[in-house]
């Protein structure tokens, strides 16, 4: 169970490092690209503000997410986690009740302030997401975990970057 653990790990650490990689290398300014790249943080700023008031699409809602985590193996294992833990948090909440239909219509304002509370908390979580993924592994010493998310990671940015244009160093 451990062993499968860790390849979704792998996986989904690639997988999160895929797109937000090929959606950075997307970006029609250059300099995006380098800021994210440099960890420029006068430069993430402004990323932080351009991206919040852009239009609406999922390639400006994972930027901003992944740049207000930082950008880099961190931001992608903040998103990650905040994926994760808010995927989980859905799951529950609509198995809550005996059906679906019970669980929409008990939803009231209340239900609403909860969902926002718990997705500062999730915020939080993600930000602080070693700590959560040591206490969520097993089978494995946290090392191991460690070097397979970061391989994850690697092989992800790799094949972004040689998708976009395999010319292009």
């Amino acid at each position: 169970m451990a062993t499968i653990k860790l390849l979704f790990a792998f996986l989904g650490t690639g997988a999160i490092s895929f797109i937000l990689f090929y959606f950075m290398l997307k970006q029609s300014n250059k300099e995006s690209v380098a800021i994210i790249e440099t960890k420029d943080k006068a430069g993430m700023k402004r990323l932080k503000k351009e991206f919040k008031q852009e239009r609406w699409t999922v390639q400006n809602v994972l930027m901003s997410k992944w740049v207000a985590f930082g950008g880099g193996f961190y931001g992608v294992m903040a998103v990650l986690t905040y994926v994760i833990v808010e995927f989980f948090e859905i799951v529950d909440f609509l198995s809550s009740e005996s059906s679906f239909v019970d669980t929409i219509s008990s939803l009231g304002f209340s239900d609403l302030i909860s969902f926002f509370i718990n997705s500062l908390m999730n915020f939080v979580t993600a930000i602080t997401w070693p700590i959560y993924w040591m206490k969520n592994t097993d089978g494995y010493a946290i090392w191991v975990w460690f070097v397979t998310v970061y391989l994850g990671y690697t092989c992800g940015q790799y094949l972004a970057k040689n998708s976009v244009n395999p010319y292009e160093g």
